[in-house]
């Protein structure tokens, strides 16, 4: 009797493991998504046109995060705010190919790229906030060495800021600049270092004045007594109110009105 019940046992029992293998087989394919691969998630593209446009005014923004609009309004930022001020009856386009966290030597590099030059070249009007980072990376040094970190810090930014305008010029020989003057974020700060500003922005200045289409745009004095109101939630980058004071203070400058 059991030699005939034997087979059919056997044979149960390997259709039970077929059965089973099956099962798992399937789960394991459903599981992976049927053997397609998981979506990835692309990065976020930036609002660069490919090519500059026809329109009549041009202006161009480079370098760091004010010069991009951070803690600003979206899409708003110096250029666009100063924009708003002029003529209003042209047809007025704003690039910004300003980076956050960008320091002088990293916009030397970017306005020495080819793909960069027809911007620079086509360019009514460029707008240049660099340097806040360069001279921000001293807040950690002791006064014993804030000199000479300081008189280090500076003869490179000047080298490569001097670079930047002479690359600008070769490409745009008319076109006039503006190069936005640090205010200062931090008023309780040791005296020492917001000398040290104020010698930054002076030089940079001297930088400015040296070229006849550069204007400095200066905003120390106009953000000192205001920071609450001018500064975005993050106590360092201008709020919607400061970059207004900026655009303000360019048209002005430019207007031969400050």
């Amino acid at each position: 009797m059991l030699k005939k019940i034997w087979p059919l046992i056997l044979l149960l029992s390997i259709a039970l493991i077929i059965a089973f293998v099956t099962g798992l087989i399937t789960s394991i394919t459903i599981t992976n998504g049927g053997g397609k691969k998981q979506q990835e998630i692309p990065e976020p593209t930036k609002n660069v046109p490919v090519e500059p446009s026809t329109a009549d005014e041009k202006i161009l923004v480079l370098g760091d995060s004010i010069g991009y609009g951070i803690g600003d309004d979206p899409n708003m930022g110096i250029g666009k705010r100063y924009a708003t001020l002029i003529d209003s009856e042209k047809n007025i386009d704003v690039t910004n190919l300003s980076v956050s966290g960008a320091i002088s030597p990293e916009l030397a590099t970017l306005v020495e790229s080819p793909e960069n030059a027809p911007f620079i070249a086509t360019a009514n009007l460029i707008i240049i906030s660099i340097g806040g980072n360069d001279l921000n990376r001293l807040q950690s040094e002791d006064p014993l060495s804030l000199d000479t970190a300081f008189q280090e810090t500076f003869s490179t930014y000047k080298k490569n800021l001097e670079a930047i305008l002479n690359r600008i010029r070769t490409l745009n020989p008319e076109v006039q600049i503006a190069l936005i003057g640090l205010y200062n974020p931090y008023p309780e700060q040791d005296p020492q270092k917001s000398a040290k500003l104020f010698e930054w922005n002076y030089k940079t200045q001297l930088i400015a004045d040296a070229d006849l289409k550069t204007a400095y745009i200066p905003n120390y004095d106009q953000f000192k007594g205001h920071l609450k109101t001018y500064l975005a939630a993050d106590g360092f980058h201008p709020s919607s109110i400061g970059y207004q004071v900026i655009a303000d203070t360019l048209d002005r400058v430019l207007n031969g009105l400050d």
